[in-house]
């Protein structure tokens, strides 16, 4: 179905450059916790998710009016650390990256430089020169240790998904609001998973980036025992779809072709159908 495009005005225009501006500077006052995590407060947990829900309603993305299940919660609370920036210091991309998590930038425009690991990494100043590639390891070790949690549960929102279409073609009564939130609801469950699988591959490149830069800068032995973990990442990443198996297969609910910028670069392919607003 063709909905009318809105009438655009300069005023319009105006207002959502207001809107812009003030989420951006939302975003770069919100506290952070542990590791770089949002710190629990109301800004990060209300206001800015809020605005987020708004600025993708603007932005034509999928946004359901139905609360999380407890299993939809847990599975972007775990996917968190995998898709922002592994370095806590590394502010500028933590910054782009909090703009994607809470909806308030355009998920594709806000996308973190992994880079920014590298050039972090390189600049911090430690005694040994064995810590960098500690450190890496370290990074690494985590990432590999998160994905297959992940996964589970993102699996088990996957089933509730399935569950939720089947009930919607046997209850004659639900109104086209209600059929449309949870359609909506299970097009962003999908797309979480869809930016973690991109939120790993871009760890992998920063870690790469790391380890090449340091091999030259400061080559050590430690160097075998990261690269050996990056391998193990990578091979990981590889088996991401399988090892969250029907969790991330877009295109099963036959309905309107969501904007691909909702999606990382390179996804999903053009006839794939889902849900936008």
């Amino acid at each position: 179905m063709a909905f009318p495009l809105p009438r655009i005005t300069a005023a319009g225009l105006t207002r959502r450059g207001l809107f812009g501006g003030f989420m951006l500077m939302l975003a770069a006052c919100a506290p952070q916790g542990d590791f770089g995590r949002p710190a629990p407060n109301v800004l990060n947990d209300e206001i800015m998710p809020w605005m987020g829900t708004r600025a993708a309603r603007l932005r034509e993305e999928p946004v359901s009016g139905y609360p999380f299940t407890d299993a939809e919660r847990e599975m972007r609370q775990m996917g968190y650390a995998l898709m922002m920036p592994t370095h806590p210091f590394d502010r500028w991309n933590q910054f782009w990256a909090e703009l994607r998590r809470t909806r308030i930038g355009d998920p594709v425009a806000t996308d973190p430089d992994p880079r920014g690991y590298c050039r972090t990494l390189a600049r911090e100043d430690y005694r040994s020169s064995r810590s960098r590639f500690i450190r890496m390891t370290d990074d690494m070790r985590a990432d590999r240790q998160r994905i297959r949690p992940f996964c589970e549960k993102a699996r088990q929102v996957m089933e509730a998904d399935r569950v939720r279409e089947g009930a919607m073609r046997h209850i004659p009564t639900l109104t086209a609001v209600e059929i449309r939130s949870a359609h909506d609801r299970i097009a962003e469950n999908r797309t979480i998973v869809s930016w973690v699988r991109h939120g790993l591959r871009q760890h992998a490149d920063a870690y790469r980036c790391a380890l090449n830069t340091q091999l030259v800068a400061t080559p050590e032995p430690d160097a075998v025992m990261a690269e050996r973990e990056l391998a193990g990442l990578e091979a990981d990443i590889r088996d991401f779809d399988q090892l969250c198996a029907g969790a991330s297969g877009r295109g099963s609910i036959g309905v309107e072709q969501a904007p691909p910028r909702y999606y990382p670069r390179g996804t999903p392919p053009a006839d794939e159908q889902i849900i936008s607003k």
